[in-house]
């Protein structure tokens, strides 16, 4: 704006100790920060991803390997530096990233020294690194040309071409524990299979197309599909409509549990269960960005469980939906809410139709892997009766079940309370209201009681050796926990 050059003044360079430490709040887990590093790989066009976990106490390392096209020194500087992209800048179709931000703000939410070693075709193997200890002492952005491992560097020497990201220093998941702590060691790997089961979903349509191939520790990863597809039957799949702006949409009305095997119930619930899958599955350039979410459309219902609705935007429209940095949240534009909320209603009757008052399976097993911990789980005994048990796995159930000794008090009310689940009045309620069992009484805001039994958890967790970071997660992905993610707050 020429107006203003006659009032320049000072220039007001953000100080850098401040500015990097801010990038690691963000909002980022595990899991999505990981999702913003593939991001960048299937932009440099890899179809090979490999995922690596290393623990080795607080030396422990996560690692991401590509076979994209990699970068030369003034590329990578680039990709180093925060904010190196416009975000207004039109990006090419197949373009995952937006802001410039994603390698940086991922990488420092989940450790202090980030690693990069590429090589481009035609070109040596290159690396550098930031260290969040060395830039506060300095108090500059400083790059380093160092690797903490030369052999590292051999794996990118063996490519084509391609990136290896290196995250040193994991202070937000293993701090400062020793190798020996097994609780911690445990918690880490439990991280890996939470991160599968995310990297799974999110990059369903990739995988599914043959576009990538993704492992963790060398186990290749599987698409899971939301919609179901290949379940016998088939859900019945709506045609597809193409809203202003080329926005796509289609919705999918999954079978009655009943007509579908067990086995198959419990693979097609997903990490959440069939009731939290339920709703809109917001797509940018396929790449999944929200998963079950009505968007204030619609609310959760039992019987609305059965419908889920695909939407698919281009990244030109980036703007419109406001994507955040995580790309993790996406809102429609209010041109086309009407519209999704026309659909979402034909989906909710469709979905009522074929539901009825018999109720959900619970669906667990010993297999079958959840990204949470439920309080209930159900097994059937040797005459093939089903019985409800409550999960010893849970955070809290476990807690109180190792902190017993001679007294088997609480062993013995558990029991008391599996062997009298009242089955006859829940199903009666049910036969009368098929609404009454709805998760959307449940208030918006957890109770105080709720709220200081985590608080209590998290300690015990802290005092066991726990990173903080660690302990939060593990915390809010159990149930009740998981449904108020205002606790988190007060995890501190």
């Amino acid at each position: 704006m020429p107006q203003y050059k006659q009032y320049k003044a000072e220039n007001a360079k953000p100080n850098p100790k401040s500015t990097i430490n801010s990038y690691r709040s963000f909002g980022y887990n595990l899991s999505t920060a990981i999702a913003d590093i593939i991001d960048n790989s299937i932009s440099a066009n890899a179809d090979n991803i490999e995922i690596d976990f290393l623990w080795k106490g607080n030396d422990s390392v996560i690692s991401i390997l590509d076979n994209g096209k990699g970068m030369n020194l003034p590329e990578l500087i680039i990709a180093m530096t925060p904010g190196s992209k416009d975000p207004e800048d039109t990006r090419d179709e197949k373009d995952l990233g937006r802001f410039g931000m994603g390698l940086k703000t991922a990488s420092f939410s989940q450790c202090k020294r980030l690693t990069v070693i590429t090589k481009k075709e035609g070109f040596a193997t290159i690396k550098r690194c930031w260290d969040i200890d060395f830039i506060n002492s300095e108090e500059e952005w400083t790059l380093l040309d160092y690797v903490s491992n030369e052999s590292y560097l051999d794996k990118v020497d063996k490519l084509k071409s391609g990136t290896f990201i290196v995250w040193e220093l994991l202070d937000r998941i293993v701090g400062n524990s020793k190798v020996e702590n097994e609780a911690v060691k445990n918690a880490f790997y439990q991280e890996m299979t939470t991160v599968n089961d995310h990297l799974s979903l999110v990059f369903h349509r990739f995988i599914e197309s043959k576009k990538i191939k993704l492992f963790t520790n060398t186990h290749e990863i599987e698409p899971w599909n939301p919609f179901l597809l290949n379940l016998t039957p088939k859900p019945e799949m709506g045609q597809l409509e193409v809203l202003i702006n080329n926005v796509e949409v289609t919705y999918f009305i999954l079978p009655h549990m009943s007509k579908i095997s067990n086995e198959d119930y419990n693979k097609s619930g997903g990490p959440l269960g069939w009731y939290q899958q339920q709703g809109f599955y917001i797509y940018r350039g396929d790449r999944l960005l929200v998963s079950g979410d009505w968007l204030g459309i619609e609310k959760k219902r039992e019987y609305s469980k059965l419908a889920r609705i695909a939407i698919n935007f281009p990244n030109a429209n980036d703007f419109d939906w406001n994507l955040d940095i995580k790309k993790s949240t996406a809102t429609p534009p209010i041109e086309i809410r009407k519209e999704l909320a026309r659909i979402a209603k034909m989906a909710v009757m469709k979905s009522a139709k074929i539901y009825n008052w018999r109720g959900p399976k619970t669906g667990t097993s010993e297999n079958n892997s959840q990204s949470f911990e439920s309080l209930w789980k159900d097994e059937t005994n040797r005459e093939g009766i089903k019985k409800y048990k409550i999960n010893k796995k849970h955070p809290i159930i476990k807690q109180l079940l190792d902190s017993e000794k001679e007294n088997k008090l609480f062993s013995k009310a558990l029991k008391l309370i599996e062997e009298n689940v009242p089955l006859e009045l829940i199903l009666y309620n049910q036969n009368e209201d098929p609404s009454f069992h709805e998760l959307e009484s449940i208030p918006e805001i957890p109770s105080d009681d709720l709220i200081h039994l985590a608080v209590e958890l998290y300690k015990i967790y802290i005092i066991q050796g726990v990173p903080e970071n660690l302990a939060k997660q593990q915390i809010m992905n159990s149930t009740p926990f998981n449904l108020f993610p205002l606790i988190n707050d007060y995890l501190i």
